[in-house]
């Protein structure tokens, strides 16, 4: 048997996200530190994080890569 239901590096492998059988909360870590969690709302077929809802775990990943993104360069 498969040890968590998803385990996933994102953000060219700085971010990654982790999922346990039977449990609707995602676990985040960024640059292996501890980021946060999301849930999915089953009643809607969302996922929430941080009081903002994704359509899909893949928008939900970009926007936490986004969080993380360096800030534009000025010149």
């Amino acid at each position: 048997m498969k040890r968590h239901a998803v385990s996933k590096y994102f953000g060219h492998g700085a971010g990654h996200v982790l999922r346990q059988h039977n449990s609707a909360v995602l676990l985040f870590s960024w640059r292996g530190k501890p980021d946060g969690s999301a849930h999915y709302v089953e009643r809607v077929n969302r996922y929430a994080r941080n009081g903002m809802e994704y359509p899909s775990l893949a928008a939900l990943l970009r926007a936490v890569e986004a969080e993380h993104a360096p800030p534009p360069a000025t010149s």
